[in-house]
């Protein structure tokens, strides 16, 4: 099997902005990657759109309830735990949504201090977009 063959699984991020702020989370210790930073996000179920599977992922771990705005970028990637096709959806808080205070251990993050922060490898794409500035995410 050469590594375009291997299964992959679907995972969708939520890129959730605030404010030019971004909802950001650390890893946990019983997690691949652990203690990187990371964006909510999780396994697409069998037929899920990925947009649904962001907002799905993001209310289950961080209890916020985010609309998806548009997809930021689509990406391959493989780590030594597993390979990845991975999306990432630009995600803005629902209008009704207090957006204080965030659960899961996740904060608001300023998008000029996304690039210091230890992401896994395949965030590198959404990163250099988010951080080109508000025209490029927004």
């Amino acid at each position: 099997m050469t590594p375009t063959d291997e299964p992959r699984e679907r995972v969708a991020i939520a890129v959730v902005e605030h404010a030019g702020r971004y909802l950001v989370g650390t890893r946990r210790a019983d997690q691949a990657l652990a203690g990187r930073a990371e964006f909510p996000g999780g396994r697409c179920l069998s037929g899920e759109e990925g947009s649904a599977c962001a907002v799905r992922e993001c209310r289950e771990e961080t209890g916020l309830a985010v609309i998806a705005v548009r997809q930021l970028v689509a990406c391959r990637h493989t780590y030594p735990h597993g390979a990845l096709d991975l999306e990432f959806w630009l995600c803005r808080p629902a209008a009704d949504q207090d957006v204080d205070p965030v659960a899961g251990g996740f904060r608001w993050v300023l998008a000029e201090s996304l690039k210091s922060l230890d992401f896994p490898e395949a965030n590198r794409a959404v990163l250099e977009i988010l951080s080109a500035g508000p025209r490029s995410a927004s």
